[in-house]
């Protein structure tokens, strides 16, 4: 029998500095959480020569969590995002014999879904993405990586992923779906709204909406602006710009719009605090168009904060977000309909506050570290399945 604590676990990144991206924070905050839990993680970092070694240290200073696990530097020219890249880094590191003293290997990239097979040892999949619906061709291959002796099994962060990966004729019992979770330092914040506002130089009197999350044309801010502009007396904050694109010029115009440039993690919560209500843009696109925001981190995150939160009624947040429970959900695509909303949250103080309450609540049950014991376990169960 495998013991639900202490395994040694192998995590390929693609990156060789952690960067702003959500995927790099869901990464930290999952292998942190796992070291909570009694188990022994080392990242595995493709480095370029020329680039001095990313640390430990670092790491958990950027993300405020202890450095509790370990960073491998590998020597690599296959730092990166793209699937050519990942197919060759996960290729170098199989080949270079570092997998072999680890009980298992866990990671997000969708190389896995092709190499997983050569894997020397048990291996899981981390991912939001329904890929099986967004490229139907690779369904065989998908269906033979999670009929792999070694595979462990594929963690999604949705019913919505997961249920993609079931049609694609990959087993209930080898899919685990797996939550994020709120970082500490969001979660057991108690800053008050006026403090948060001083603290930011903001108006203590305005009526503040605020979106936290990335600034680009794929995430459907579109939508938030044209509410904007239906609602000038209310002020809007778009935190997390990293330049100066479409959206940030077309906010400009717009005086009542304010964006701020991305906050790490343990700055945030103080923008969700300073907020009355914070947004998820009431936009069909992210999910519909470009499949690359299926129940985003921002979420976990707004849950923490005690705000109400108003947010398109979409599939992918549905595990989470109940209407009239823990959030304000609208149709999406109509500003006019979630200006709404928004008047309706912003005039009825005891519908807020209960939307906060029930969504702070929601929060505790989704912690990092309930994800974390929830991978132990389902890792235990399927490795013991395995040499049975």
């Amino acid at each position: 029998m495998v013991s639900a604590s202490g395994l040694h676990i192998a995590y390929p990144v693609s990156w060789y500095r952690p960067d702003t991206k959500a995927s790099c924070e869901q990464t930290i905050y999952t292998v942190a959480a796992l070291a909570r839990q009694g188990h022994r993680v080392t990242l595995f970092v493709p480095t370029p020569s020329d680039v001095t070694p990313v640390t430990v240290e670092e790491i958990a200073e950027r993300f405020g969590v202890e450095p509790d696990f370990a960073v491998e530097a590998i020597a690599s020219r296959w730092a990166g995002d793209t699937l050519r890249q990942g197919m060759a880094w996960l290729r170098q590191l199989i080949a270079s014999g570092r997998l072999a003293t680890f009980d298992m290997m866990l990671c997000r990239l969708p190389a896995v879904l092709g190499l997983g097979r050569s894997s020397p040892i048990p291996f899981a999949f981390d991912h939001y993405r329904p890929w099986p619906d967004i490229y139907p061709v690779a369904r065989p291959i998908i269906r033979r990586t999670a009929n792999a002796p070694r595979c462990i099994g594929f963690i999604q962060h949705s019913s919505l992923a997961a249920d993609a990966y079931k049609r694609a004729g990959v087993s209930e019992d080898r899919i685990l779906v797996a939550h994020n979770g709120s970082h500490g330092a969001v979660i057991h914040t108690d800053t008050g709204m006026i403090e948060a506002r001083q603290a930011l130089g903001l108006d203590v009197s305005a009526q503040i909406a605020v979106y936290a999350g990335r600034v680009n044309e794929q995430k459907g801010l579109d939508q938030l602006l044209a509410m904007a502009r239906l609602r000038p007396e209310i002020r809007f904050l778009i935190v997390g710009s990293e330049g100066d694109g479409p959206i940030e010029a077309q906010a400009r115009r717009l005086p009542n719009v304010a964006v701020v440039a991305w906050q790490a993690p343990h700055a945030l919560p103080g923008f969700l605090a300073a907020a009355d209500v914070l947004l998820i843009p009431a936009s069909s696109e992210p999910l519909r168009r470009f499949g690359n925001c299926v129940l985003p981190l921002k979420t976990f995150a707004y849950l923490a904060a005690g705000r109400p939160i108003l947010a398109p009624a979409l599939p992918d947040t549905a595990d989470l977000l109940q209407d009239s429970e823990t959030a304000m959900l609208v149709q999406p695509d109509d500003p006019r309909a979630a200006a709404l909303a928004l008047d309706l949250l912003l005039t009825q103080p005891e519908l807020a506050a209960r939307l906060g309450a029930n969504a702070r609540a929601l929060a505790e049950r989704n912690s990092w570290d309930a994800r974390g014991k929830r991978l132990g376990e389902f890792f235990a169960r399927r490795l013991a399945e395995m040499i049975a």
